[in-house]
């Protein structure tokens, strides 16, 4: 998982580099024109002028960049969050198949239906060659919940 002081380090080098750019390309800017017509370069007031509209250009891009990668930086954390809460979930699940005792029940399990023999016609299903978005609709449970069911299933096939 990222670490986020390892982040801001990368941040930092980011920007680092394309200020480096930026100056580079100003200066060759500069030594671009004088090479072209020495005696019509411009006065120093307006060197400096010039200057200060693309530093005051740099300043905002790399202001708007800082808040892109901060945002990006925030997307990410919540995204691992709520893979860490789904793995978590996962592991409990196979936790109570491994063990043979059937997973708390979903507000959506129909409650005709056991959980082993829920898993039989999940595998039914599968071996008569429909996909899982099919079984999911035919017994209408959760399509993750039905893929889950056969990954498991494969899992304890290659054991």
């Amino acid at each position: 998982m990222w670490n986020l002081l390892q982040h801001s380090d990368w941040q930092i080098v980011v920007q680092l580099i394309l200020d480096a750019l930026l100056l580079i390309l100003v200066a060759s800017l500069l030594w671009h024109q004088r090479r072209q017509s020495p005696s019509s370069s411009l006065p120093h007031a307006q060197v400096i002028e010039s200057f200060e509209r693309i530093l005051a250009e740099t300043k905002s891009l790399s202001e708007e960049f800082d808040r892109n990668l901060r945002e990006r930086g925030r997307l990410i954390q919540n995204v691992l969050e709520a893979l860490d809460a789904k793995l978590s979930e996962a592991h409990a699940i196979l936790k109570t198949l491994n063990e043979g005792a059937a997973p708390p029940s979903a507000s959506t399990t129909k409650p005709d239906l056991s959980f082993k023999t829920l898993v039989e016609k999940i595998l039914q299903l599968a071996d008569a060659g429909h996909s899982p978005q099919e079984i999911a609709a035919r017994i209408h449970r959760p399509l993750g919940e039905v893929e889950l069911i056969l990954g498991l299933h494969r899992l304890q096939q290659k054991k």
